[in-house]
């Protein structure tokens, strides 16, 4: 769901979200630690503004941390729901000993007001092995079986818009965040919330980033957690908007960070707010999704017939 709000505003990558923030603390205007502040501010505002009812008394949430700074972002927003009289539940994927100096900061921040479930990890490049979805099933069970009966926010925080490599942890990721979700014979109302991006999801082209395991194969059913509302800092990324059926609602949160055009003049601008919604693609046939004729002179003038079928793919033709 795309914001009318943001006519003509500009499109961020990774990379250039990342400069934006570093220009910003090198320059004296913000540290590490306030940008992260904000942000989790940020994100608990845009929680209570899309569910008012959350506002008013207490619930329950579930965070769900990463081993990077997006998880210093979860750490926040745990400790702000704490102060705020919710029961939170943490959950660190990574050794605390090496989080980001910023994000061990909000770690112990939060350590001093609630616990903290650690699984450590022991590959950088492979999480597979530090997903045990029976334990998470099990502490799932012990969360939402005493009878609870009200409101559960369950918030991804693992990797944020970091992720730029595929990695092997999909369907474990995926069994993970669903054993915080059990079936309808629990008489609770579930939020799902993303922080910065859906985990698992490039933030530069919105694709799934996922190698082929024994287990999954090539398989190409969605295995990303898809939530109710994405918060995302500063502007949009251009992952949300080719990604934007994985997004839920996306909610665009200010921290006070200057515009990338006055660092650089390669933006890209969204043009339509509606631009993304029909990209709805992950099912159905390819017949359901119209159909592209790109007619092509020889081989040495077939440049643009090429990028046309690319932009017909894209957009989801058949």
């Amino acid at each position: 769901m795309i914001n009318e709000a943001w006519k003509m505003t500009e499109l961020l990558t990774a990379a250039q979200m990342r400069a934006i923030e570093q220009a910003a603390i090198e320059s004296g205007q913000v540290t590490g630690l306030e940008l992260m502040e904000r942000a989790g501010r940020g994100v608990l505002e845009a929680i209570f503004d899309e569910w008012p009812e959350l506002r008013a008394t207490s619930h329950r949430a579930v965070v769900l941390c990463g081993p990077g700074n997006n998880g210093g972002d979860g750490f926040v927003v745990a400790r702000l729901l704490k102060e705020w009289g919710w029961e939170v539940f943490v959950f660190l994927l990574g050794d605390p000993a090496n989080l980001p100096p910023d994000a061990k900061a909000n770690f112990d921040k939060w350590q001093v007001v609630g616990a903290t479930h650690v699984e450590r990890l022991d590959h950088d490049d492979d999480m597979s092995s530090c997903f045990e979805p029976a334990l998470f099933s099990k502490e799932a069970d012990l969360l939402l079986g005493n009878a609870y009966v009200g409101h559960v926010v369950i918030i991804d925080a693992l990797l944020g818009i970091g992720l730029n490599r595929p990695m092997l942890f999909a369907a474990e990721y995926a069994a993970t965040i669903s054993s915080f979700v059990p079936d309808d014979s629990y008489d609770i109302q579930f939020h799902c919330v993303a922080i910065d991006m859906v985990s698992g999801t490039c933030a530069d082209s919105g694709k799934a980033l996922r190698k082929a395991t024994p287990m999954v194969g090539e398989q190409l059913w969605p295995l990303r957690f898809e939530p109710d509302l994405t918060v995302t800092f500063h502007r949009p990324k251009l992952g949300h908007m080719l990604g934007a059926d994985k997004c839920g609602k996306l909610a665009v949160v200010d921290i006070g960070l200057p515009s990338i055009s006055q660092l650089s003049e390669a933006s890209v601008w969204l043009s339509d707010p509606n631009f993304g919604t029909g990209l709805k693609k992950s099912f159905g046939h390819k017949f359901s999704h119209g159909h592209a004729l790109i007619l092509s002179g020889g081989i040495a003038t077939g440049g643009a017939a090429r990028l046309a079928a690319r932009g017909a793919l894209r957009i989801g033709a058949g």
